[in-house]
C-alpha cells in the first residue's frame, strides 16, 4: 500500500499551509514580535527626562503621575536620616527647586552639584518620591592647561 494524502471531504487535496498548528505557531511568532517591538518603542520613549521647571509647568496634569527629572543636587541640601530612613535633597535645574525623597541604594558619587536624573510619583504638594536615582559620571579627563614661560 502506498502512502496516502490528506484530502477534504469533497475529495480535494488540503493546503498544507492551512494546517491548524501552522496557523497557531504563526500567530504565537507574530504576538512575540509585536511584544518586543512594544517593550523596544517604549523603553525608549521612557529614557527622556523633563526639568524641574518643566515638570512644574505642568504640575496640574503631572499629580501622581510617573516621570523621570533631572537637575543638579543643591548643594547643602541632602539630608540623610538613620539607615533605612528615606534620604533627601533640593533638584534644581538652575532656576526652579523640588524636594526629592529617595529610599534606596545611593550611588558612590552622589553628592553636591552632581547631575542626577530621579524617576518616581511628582505629588501636587511639589514633592516628588523618587524610586530610582541615577547619576551622572564626572568626566575623568580635563582639559590640559599650559603655561608659556
Amino acid at each position: 500500500m502506498t502512502g496516502t494524502v490528506a484530502t477534504s471531504p469533497s475529495g480535494s487535496k488540503r493546503a498544507p499551509w492551512l494546517n491548524p498548528k501552522l496557523i497557531v505557531v504563526a500567530v504565537v511568532i507574530f504576538a512575540a514580535i509585536g511584544y518586543l517591538i512594544y517593550n523596544a518603542v517604549e523603553s525608549s520613549a521612557a529614557s527622556y527626562f523633563v526639568t524641574v521647571g518643566e515638570l512644574q509647568g505642568k504640575a496640574a496634569t503631572m499629580d501622581g503621575q510617573h516621570v523621570q527629572v533631572g537637575g543638579d543636587v543643591q548643594p547643602g541640601s541632602i539630608v540623610k536620616g538613620n539607615p533605612g530612613d528615606p534620604i533627601s535633597f533640593v533638584l534644581t535645574d538652575g532656576t526652579k527647586t523640588m524636594p526629592v525623597s529617595y529610599s534606596g541604594v545611593l550611588p558612590d558619587i552622589f553628592s553636591d552639584k552632581v547631575q542626577v536624573v530621579v524617576e518616581g510619583t511628582y505629588h501636587a504638594n511639589g514633592t516628588f518620591a523618587a524610586t530610582t536615582l541615577l547619576t551622572k559620571c564626572p568626566s575623568k579627563f580635563s582639559a590640559a592647561t599650559t603655561t608659556s614661560g
